[in-house]
């Protein structure tokens, strides 16, 4: 299945057919409303020929950015209105080809705006679930972390020497005492 910015490319050049198609100089209607006309033809096509294209191939590129649909969608939009403005022009005003052909591409661009907005929509309701499941999963991993018991920690509670440690300072105590002479003891002549 195409996606929804691919969808848009036949509607496009259906649009571009029509637009190319079009003798606007011939239209019944006054000049001023012909500038205006051919001027707004020409805004379309520059639309359809250079800032469309880059939009959709943006759009198209993973990851499905939201930002890059509603540019194409915005575009899309202004393209409706500017379409829609010629097509009733062209219906009261020119020939019933050209009026009957830019209804035409004005319905397809309708419903494929119309796709597109739905296509939107699908991702926003997508991305807030993901993003749902994500902070889920970080509360989740938050609450396991809060929730783990602390690993034991090993205490050494140092209560002074062990006994085999006051054992050894006895003996040298000993021996030191039996090198003295005892304290009744007359001093040694000199």
């Amino acid at each position: 299945m195409p996606s929804a910015t691919e969808a848009l490319r036949p509607t496009l050049n259906q649009i571009s057919e029509v637009i190319a198609s079009l003798n606007v100089g011939r239209w019944k209607a006054p000049g001023e409303v012909r500038s205006v006309m051919q001027r707004d033809v020409d805004s379309i096509q520059r639309d359809l020929s250079s800032t469309l294209p880059p939009l959709l191939d943006q759009a198209n590129k993973p990851p499905t950015s939201m930002a890059s649909y509603f540019a194409v969608y915005r575009n899309i939009d202004a393209l409706y209105d500017v379409l829609l403005r010629v097509s009733e022009t062209a219906t009261l005003a020119g020939s019933q080809t050209d009026g009957s052909n830019l209804q035409g591409a004005l319905s397809s661009l309708e419903g494929a705006r119309r796709d597109l907005g739905d296509a939107i929509s699908q991702l926003a309701v997508t991305h807030e679930q993901e993003l749902a499941n994500l902070r889920s999963a970080a509360e989740a991993a938050a609450a396991a972390a809060v929730a783990k018991p602390a690993a034991p920690t090993k205490t050494v509670v140092d209560d002074g020497p062990t006994a085999s440690a006051k054992s050894a300072p006895s003996a040298k105590k000993k021996k030191k005492l039996a090198s003295e002479p005892p304290p009744n003891a007359a001093p040694a002549p000199q």
